[in-house]
């Protein structure tokens, strides 16, 4: 198989995900939509190991990484920023915002930490 049909599989399952979590969200049951998304990982992995040609090269990796750390540090930065601004507002009157900034503000420690793990691990890992 080459890539272009692969490309198609890959639209074609995700907008059978679509649709599948649409009708399971109109019929209020999670089973379904699990299913769906069970069976739409199964078909990628079947579709990936079917194709013949290269998928990822050096420089889509590089691609990738940089985007996963963008990604990483602009999520953080706003969970702590979106914690610190409810918590603020909890002062003015809005007391129900406390719990909420407080729950923001350790998922962006809990990814901080994570993310300092990681890093300590690979940079000992591949001798850094």
């Amino acid at each position: 198989m080459d890539k272009e049909t692969y490309n198609r599989i890959k639209a074609a399952t995700a907008v059978g995900i679509g649709i599948i979590t649409a009708i399971s969200v109109i019929k209020n049951t999670w089973a379904l939509a699990t299913g769906g998304i069970i069976l739409a990982m199964i078909v990628l992995i079947i579709a990936k190991r079917q194709v013949g040609e290269i998928l990822y090269d050096e420089r889509t990796k590089i691609v990738r990484e940089k985007s996963a750390n963008a990604t990483i540090g602009v999520i953080t930065v706003g969970f702590a920023a979106i914690g610190l601004g409810l918590i603020e507002t909890s002062f003015w009157g809005y007391e129900a915002n406390m719990d909420l900034g407080y729950i923001f503000a350790y998922i962006a420690l809990i990814i901080m930490m994570i993310n300092g793990i990681f890093n300590w691990y690979y940079n000992n890992q591949l001798g850094g």
